[in-house]
């Protein structure tokens, strides 16, 4: 029976979850125009577009100047471009990326219009849908809607979950069909109907559509189904692989288009092969795992051990709690959300090198599942009547530490001009205040880098692709009549070309070199160019 303190506990613990949920909604809207557009999101903008990277860089190898507003049109739908030529540039130039985000934010952009805010506000408003999806999927689980509220609670105010709502890339919509798929196939298990069964193969199909590791989530559910029935041939078992079979069928166009592209996508990811030190590795492994509760954007330090020492203890604790509580059709579940995508990607990683395992966004359903067991052991602690005064007091300061990780790094984030997921870009802030403070600039780099710059420059700064092919092309100086010269990232060569051609010099006016989580050392340069003499070319 309830004591009297029982109930107004209650009312005040929803009241402070739906205070964190506000909460949630708000950092996730807020200043969304901002916040730096990086290169992966300008990918996201040139997919929407219709254009195709190979369509920009022909145009830039023209090697005319032009305007930011004029590459506008390479970043926002257009007449020209349609769902054939967004579906058709994935396929050819990046088959790994599954089309149904792009797809669904074209939509969105061509509905509410063409700017930064807009197109980043689809990842906003779909993160959104998490918060219901982990509440059932913790419903199928535990049978406990307190264990579902303090879920929505964690992922509400999580970092992790923040940096990723607020960013123009498929995985907000991937946390979305991970929560979805998990939680149909739970109700799939349950109710045993040919309905829910379909249900389950339609969010398989939803999660293959949006990003390709979800296939390790698939590969997790058949671990587990398979497992749950003592490895036996059961209904149950026939219909998760008659469903999933359905779903991998549907899923067989975009397979096809892989294989077909399947040099471009290994080209595309060959940097997550570069080997590293496991040490290094490891440390990055930490860091990842506290990102998902606290993050002020650093890097590994030691003066946050404390920090880190407390996550790993809570989620370990979290898991052996969840073992020793749980049926093991619950434990099990979570266990392979978590262990399947880490696993397969750490292996590969520890045994022949690589660093796909430092990617925090490829661990995202081993992320989800720890936040699960997390948000179990504090309902059932919380809540727990049999439980000693003390003890009770110490998981109330435990959750409310956790809360207020949380709660700091989203206010710290949601204010932050830039993070460190825009690795290279991280401080293209920095550079472009340079570029901006002077009258007429021009900027020479790649065409790719140059089209992040749009974002960051003033509306009069004119852009040009610089190729060494180019200018020696061409038979006078191609920039002998323009005023104030930047270059953005110089490619090998470019400094001894120039100064050996056309007499020029180049001061570095900006660089930065760091690193943003133990295994990613990334550099930032940009140079002036000033005249050392009249060139022989020019005479």
């Amino acid at each position: 029976m309830l004591s009297k303190e029982q109930p107004i506990y209650y009312n005040w613990l929803r009241f402070l979850i739906i205070i964190l949920l506000v909460l949630g909604v708000f950092f996730r809207f807020a200043n969304l125009d901002k916040k730096l557009y990086w290169n992966d999101e300008v990918a996201t903008s040139i997919r929407i577009s219709g254009y195709s990277f190979k369509e920009i860089q022909q145009s830039a190898l023209q090697g005319n100047e032009m305007t930011v507003e004029e590459w506008r049109k390479y970043q926002y739908p257009n007449p020209e471009k349609g769902l054939v030529d967004l579906v058709k540039g994935l396929a050819t130039e990046e088959p790994q990326l599954p089309p149904l985000y792009f797809v669904l934010a074209r939509f969105w952009v061509q509905l509410f219009g063409n700017s930064v805010a807009v197109t980043r506000s689809f990842s906003a408003a779909v993160s959104l849908l998490a918060f219901p999806c982990i509440y059932w999927l913790c419903k199928e689980l535990f049978a406990s809607p307190l264990t579902g509220w303090v879920a929505m609670a964690l992922i509400a105010i999580s970092p992790l979950h923040l940096l990723y709502a607020q960013e123009a890339r498929p995985f907000s919509l991937w946390i979305v069909t991970i929560l979805l798929s998990s939680a149909a196939l739970l109700r799939a298990m349950r109710l045993q109907t040919k309905l829910s069964w379909g249900v389950y193969a339609a969010t398989l199909v939803l999660g293959f559509y949006t990003y390709l590791l979800s296939g390790l989530v698939a590969i997790g559910h058949g671990i587990y189904a398979i497992v749950n029935e003592r490895f036996r041939f059961t209904n149950q078992v026939k219909a998760y692989l008659l469903a999933s079979l359905t779903g991998t069928i549907i899923f067989i166009p975009w397979i096809i288009a892989i294989l077909s592209g399947f040099s471009e996508a290994t080209e595309t990811t060959e940097w997550s092969k570069e080997k590293v030190h496991l040490p290094a590795l490891m440390r990055t492994w930490i860091l990842n795992l506290s990102r998902s509760f606290f993050d002020i954007n650093e890097s590994f330090l030691t003066r946050n051990l404390l920090i880190y020492i407390f996550i790993i203890v809570l989620v370990g604790y979290a898991v052996y709690f969840l073992c020793r509580q749980t049926p093991k059709q619950v434990w099990l579940f979570v266990l392979t959300l978590i262990g399947v995508t880490a696993v397969a990607l750490a292996l590969p990683d520890v045994i022949s090198g690589g660093k796909r395992s430092a990617v925090i966004r490829y661990l995202i359903p081993s992320y989800l599942g720890i936040q699960i067991a997390i948000a179990y052991l504090l309902a059932t602690k919380i809540s727990a009547l049999s439980m000693k005064n003390w003890q009770k007091k110490l998981w109330q300061i435990a959750m409310v530490f956790l809360i207020s990780m949380g709660v700091v790094s989203c206010a710290v984030s949601s204010q932050s001009e830039t993070w460190w997921n825009r690795y290279r870009q991280t401080y293209l802030p920095e550079a472009t205040k340079v570029i901006n403070q002077t009258e007429r600039p021009l900027v020479l780099g790649n065409w790719y880098n140059l089209l992040g710059l749009r974002y960051a420059v003033k509306p009069q700064v004119r852009l040009v692709s610089f190729y060494l092919q180019l200018v020696e092309k061409k038979k006078s100086n191609p920039l002998k009549e323009v005023r104030d010269v930047f270059i953005y990232l110089p490619p090998d060569g470019l400094k001894e070309f120039l100064e050996k051609k056309y007499n020029y010099r180049l001061v570095k006016t900006y660089s930065w070199k760091g690193e943003t989580d133990p295994v990613k050392k990334v550099q930032t340069t940009l140079w002036q160019l000033s005249k050392k003499g009249k060139a022989n070319s020019d005479k």
